[in-house]
Parts: structure tokens; C-alpha cells; sequence
């Protein structure tokens, strides 16, 4: 999924009450409350715990200041203990009178392992096309939207083999040829189709929201290499390897005082699988905690923003200017991913540029 800096810092919540051109790739109940025309919207971000150590040993290595066993020795300390890659994300997209126009392109990259000697690198990349509609009703004291989307889609990644990251990093250190060495690496990629829907209900500051992505039957994917892509000049699609597709659940909570005034605050506490949690109780309510993205947001003067939130048990936070038609946002985050049968901790960095009108 594209992401923002502003979820990012929040822990990864507000999704579920997205608005606007966040509202195309959160929750599309969201496109019936704020219009926007987002010229351009780009994200980078970069998996690297932010220690003045690593932000040293990264400089060094950019600025070719290391040699290549130096380098070596960084790469396997920075991969042992966080995982290191980048990403990029970028989106155009038109919400106006509850309807929503989209496109955004993603790619993200990252080398995990032990150490450098056994690191895999697993690489995904999705171009996104996306229609919505979403209606507001008034229920008495209570706001209602509802809205859907229809989402095509190109997907691009590794195989389920992932690829050696060791070769990657010596032809990257030593200056070699980095296409022989990926040019017989596998990929596999296809052509897509999901519908994603959900809904809100508002009374005051307090609102409750639901939203289900990715409901979609299979999805074929075809598998090919580095090489022949490179010969044949065409991705690969038309595959006969289907692939089942799980939509993905998400149940929120926001309480938002003063927004759009010289001094706001936005809380928000989501979960996927909301019905999951039930089975924690009486038992296992303590646990509850690991299940959970929550986030606040603190506005100033309607162009400064603090924020900070708790991504299952992961601590992340960030701020935003908005001026004019520009927003800056950054994040520093840590998100839990899955490794070795267990859940770990992956920190990064990331900033996030918008011209909005």
C-alpha cells in the first residue's frame, strides 16, 4: 500500500479516516469529506536506525570514504540488526463532490538476515489505478459516509526464491557489473483487480469507521528474469500461476477537537482483524496492546503539526508543515514485520512532499 509520513509517525493509524487524497488508498468513505487536487505527492523513505553510528557509517559509504571490507563490515552490522533498504512511493489524484481519480506508483526494497553472509533481498513494486465514490448522510445527530473503489493494478517482485544480497553488495562495492550479476535473478508479475470499501459514523468529536481492502479473487502472476525482461523489453504478465488475495480488515476509533483551528488535536486507535481481539478477552487483555496502531496529532496554528504513536508496541513520531499549496511531513518509525516465526522491529526514516490545492 502507498503510505504518508503522517500515518507513519501516527504508528501507522488514521487510515480509516483518511480524507481526501489519503482517502484513495485508506478508507474511500473518506472522498465524501474533503476535496482536493494533489498535483504531486512523493514519499522516500529509508530503513536505517537513525543513530548518529549508522547515520555516520551511511555517509561514509555514500561518500565513498570506506573501503570495501569497511563497507562490508558496515552493510553486516546495519542488516544484523535492523534490516536495511529504501523506498519510494509516488501519487497524483482528484477528489472532488464525492468522487476520486487516482494513480501512484511504489516501489520498496529491503536486505534482511542474520548478516551481511546470509541476507536475502526481497523487492515488490506496484503501479496503482484507482476510481471512488463515497456519499454523506445525516442521521439525526450523527454523519454517516460510505464510499467504494475500484483499484487496477501492475505488480512487479522477487519470486519466492529471494534474491542473494551478498553478490548485489559486491558488485555495488567493488564497482562490477550489476547487471550480470541480477540477470538471472527471478521475478514474477501481473495485472490486478481489487475493490476496497468502508464506511464512518461521526457524532461530535468522537467518530467509529470500518474499511475491507483488497477484496479481489486471485491474482496471475507470470515468472520471468532480469535478463529477459531486459531482452524482450516487456514485464511480465499473463501468468498462469494464480495467487489468492486476502482482504484486509480495519476497524478505528478517532476523537478530533479544535481541527482546523489555531490549536487541534487528532487521536486515533485502529486494529486489522477486529475480530480477532475478541478472543483476547478475559484472559489475554494485556496483550491487547501488541494488536493495536494508535496515534496523536497536535496542531498549530493550522501549519504546524506534532505527532507521535505506537505501532503494536513500536514507537514512531514525526511533524508536518502545511503552507499553501506545499506539505512537508517527516517520520521516524519503527514497524513490526515478521522474521525467523517471531515479530521484530524495523526502524527507518521517512519524508514526504505534496503539492496540494
Amino acid at each position: 500500500m502507498p503510505t504518508d509520513a503522517r500515518s507513519v509517525a501516527m504508528g501507522g493509524s488514521s487510515l480509516v479516516f483518511a480524507e481526501g487524497y489519503g482517502a484513495l488508498w485508506g478508507n474511500p468513505a473518506g472522498l465524501a469529506r474533503k476535496k482536493s487536487l494533489t498535483i504531486l505527492n512523493t514519499s522516500t523513505w529509508a530503513y536505517l536506525r537513525p543513530t548518529p553510528k549508522n547515520i555516520n557509517a551511511a555517509l561514509t559509504m555514500v561518500n565513498q570514504g570506506a573501503t570495501q571490507d569497511q563497507i562490508k563490515a558496515y552493510l553486516d552490522e546495519l542488516i544484523a540488526e535492523n534490516g536495511l533498504g529504501a523506498g519510494e512511493s509516488l501519487g497524483f489524484g482528484w477528489v472532488e463532490s464525492g468522487i476520486g481519480l487516482g494513480l501512484t506508483s511504489i516501489t520498496d526494497a529491503c536486505a534482511s538476515g542474520s548478516g551481511l553472509a546470509d541476507s536475502v533481498l526481497d523487492i515488490r513494486s506496484q503501479t496503482n489505478a484507482v476510481v471512488g465514490m463515497a456519499w454523506m448522510m445525516n442521521l439525526g445527530p450523527f454523519q454517516f459516509d460510505f464510499g467504494a473503489d475500484v483499484r487496477g493494478y501492475y505488480r512487479i517482485e522477487n519470486s519466492e526464491a529471494k534474491w542473494a544480497f551478498t553478490p548485489i553488495a559486491d558488485a555495488l562495492t567493488s564497482g562490477s557489473d550489476l547487471y550480470s550479476t541480477i540477470s538471472g535473478d527471478a521475478v514474477r508479475g501481473g495485472f490486478g483487480v481489487s475493490i476496497d470499501a468502508g464506511a464512518t459514523l461521526s457524532l461530535g468529536p468522537v467518530a467509529l469507521g470500518l474499511m475491507v481492502r483488497d477484496i479481489a479473487d486471485k491474482i496471475a502472476l507470470k515468472s520471468s528474469s532480469i535478463r529477459d525482461i531486459a531482452n524482450s523489453y516487456m514485464v511480465p504478465s499473463g501468468g498462469l500461476d494464480y495467487y489468492s488475495i486476502d482482504p484486509i480488515y480495519t476497524a478505528g476509533l478517532a476523537f478530533s477537537v479544535g481541527r482546523g483551528t489555531l490549536l487541534g488535536t487528532n487521536i486515533y486507535v485502529e486494529a486489522d482483524d477486529p475480530l480477532s481481539l475478541v478472543s483476547l478477552f478475559p484472559d489475554r487483555v494485556a496483550s491487547i496492546s501488541s494488536k493495536l496502531r494508535s496515534g496523536i496529532e497536535i496542531e498549530f496554528l493550522k501549519f504546524l503539526s506534532l505527532r507521535a504513536g505506537f505501532n503494536q508496541g513500536y514507537f514512531s513520531f514525526g511533524a508536518g508543515i502545511h503552507i499553501l499549496l506545499l506539505e512537508v511531513n517527516a517520520a521516524v518509525f519503527t514497524q513490526p514485520v515478521d522474521a525467523a516465526g517471531g515479530t521484530v522491529g524495523r526502524s527507518g526514516v521517512m519524508v514526504q512532499g505534496a503539492i496540494r490545492f
